[in-house]
């Protein structure tokens, strides 16, 4: 083995010297933190020598980047918002309107109906002339299903109004007899989400 020299006590350094080194380094970390650190991180420059070297300028991208990234939440809701009201006009523009007059004469029948899907929505208006009928508001669903429901039925009704939600899939609507000894017309109207009014019988 070497044979190390053991230092000297003259050689170590004394607890003053130990003192002042840490307060130049202490001394040293903050310089650094002043003039190099906040300038770089957070645009704060409060010597000016973060300017100079061009390290306020970084500082101030980083923050410029930061808030940047921060308000893009806030847009996305934006964009949201804009599709919602896209959607609802979109729903009011595919409502279906329609009107239908025909006039029954005495001891016979029609059949109206609209075609409808389930949970679909029409709100209805009818009203005679020259007398009153009797009425079936009932659904009937596609060939095959055997489905069936009345809605509502009345005996020498003059007008009715309301909203028609549909059971199921199929036809949905108005059968009207007229008892009178002479012709009764009748004018439908419905608004809503159907397919088509159709004249059954």
């Amino acid at each position: 083995m070497f044979n190390s020299q053991q230092p000297s006590e003259n050689d170590l350094p004394t607890s003053s010297q130990l003192l002042k080194s840490t307060i130049i380094a202490f001394s040293v970390a903050i310089v650094l933190l002043v003039t190099v650190v906040m300038p770089a991180e957070y645009g704060v420059d409060p010597t000016g020598i973060g300017n100079v070297l061009g390290l306020k300028k970084m500082g101030e991208i980083k923050n410029s980047l930061k808030e940047e990234a921060l308000a893009e939440p806030e847009i996305v809701i934006e964009q949201n918002s804009v599709k919602t009201e896209i959607q609802k006009e979109s729903k009011i523009i595919t409502e279906y309107q329609d009107v239908l007059a025909v006039v029954i004469n005495p001891g016979e029948a029609i059949e109206i109906k609209i075609e409808m899907k389930k949970d679909a929505i029409a709100r209805y208006s009818w009203t005679t002339e020259d007398g009153a009928l009797n009425f079936n508001l009932h659904g009937d669903g596609y060939k095959g299903t055997h489905q069936s429901i009345t809605y509502k039925k009345g005996r020498m009704i003059s007008s009715d109004r309301g909203e028609l939600i549909a059971e199921f899939d199929g036809y949905h609507g108005w059968f009207w007899r007229n008892r009178n000894n002479s012709p009764v017309s009748v004018t439908l109207e419905a608004v809503g989400d159907f397919i088509q009014m159709k004249r059954m019988k």
